[in-house]
């Protein structure tokens, strides 16, 4: 049998950040039906396969890494499975060393083509729908703090996700 899975570190943020960003994911999945996943950022992967000198690298990354801030860069759409409903996110200066620091540990294409989002809605939706709802919208111009990394295990098949192990940065 072949292994689907695959694993992914993302970006993961504090309470109140969470609690507001569910506040708009609620309103976009109110309208835009989809499966349910953590907010998250993709910070690095795929990994075929992962072992616990990556764990335990993450764990001192973690350790010595501190919080960084995404700059949020408005509501975009696509028609794109993952990349459905989301905020923008520049491709900073901090988030691009962030990830040069991740390849460090473990290699990942750190060249592919990289484009920062965190997901409000998963799923294949009318475009004249989404571009309704920017407007029903709250502007979104707030800094956001990546206060943890997560090794993510996808299981592709079934589109099912699971945080493995978080490790909060200093």
């Amino acid at each position: 049998m072949i292994n689907k899975k695959i694993y992914y570190l993302w970006g993961l943020f504090p309470p109140l950040e969470i609690k507001y960003l569910n506040f708009i994911k609620d309103k976009v999945q109110s309208e835009l039906i989809s499966p349910y996943f953590d907010l998250h950022i993709t910070l690095a992967g795929p990994y075929l396969d992962i072992d616990k000198t990556f764990i335990s690298k993450l764990k001192s990354f973690g350790e010595t890494k501190s919080s960084i801030l995404l700059i949020s860069d408005g509501y975009r759409f696509e028609q794109e499975r993952f990349k459905s409903f989301y905020i923008s996110i520049k491709d900073t200066r901090h988030l691009k060393e962030l990830r040069k620091n991740i390849s460090k540990l473990n290699k990942f294409d750190l060249d592919k083509n990289y484009s920062p989002h965190i997901s409000l809605c998963y799923g294949y939706h009318p475009e004249e729908k989404k571009k309704r709802l920017i407007s029903k919208l709250p502007k979104f111009n707030k800094l956001i703090r990546v206060s943890k990394i997560a090794l993510v295990e996808i299981n592709k098949d079934i589109n099912q996700w699971q945080i493995h192990e978080s490790f909060d940065l200093n």
